[in-house]
């Protein structure tokens, strides 16, 4: 990583293509779930991010019970109008 702010941080990284394999792979490295930190056996990763067209589609904080999840204006409405909690609708400490 380089940067002279936390903001302008950039590193470059091998990705996986998501497919059968590889979804195997982490479903057996990670048996619950891509949110859960506790990986299995010899299994070294966590916080795993996944991009769709070069976008950002989800990325994890394991350790940290957080994740960002990329969804359009619709699928955001749905998700409030069924009780998921969003980072907006959190309560603020401070």
């Amino acid at each position: 990583m380089s940067g002279p702010t936390a903001d302008d941080l950039t590193r470059s990284t091998r990705l996986w293509a998501l497919n059968p394999v590889t979804m195997g792979a982490l479903q057996q490295a990670l048996p619950n779930g891509l949110l859960a930190y506790d990986p299995a056996g010899r299994a070294w990763f966590e916080d795993p991010i996944l991009y769709c067209e070069g976008n950002l589609l989800l990325g994890v904080l394991s350790h940290e019970a957080f994740a960002v999840l990329r969804m359009s204006v619709l699928e955001s409405v749905r998700l409030s109008a069924a009780g998921f909690l969003s980072h907006d609708s959190l309560p603020r400490v401070g």
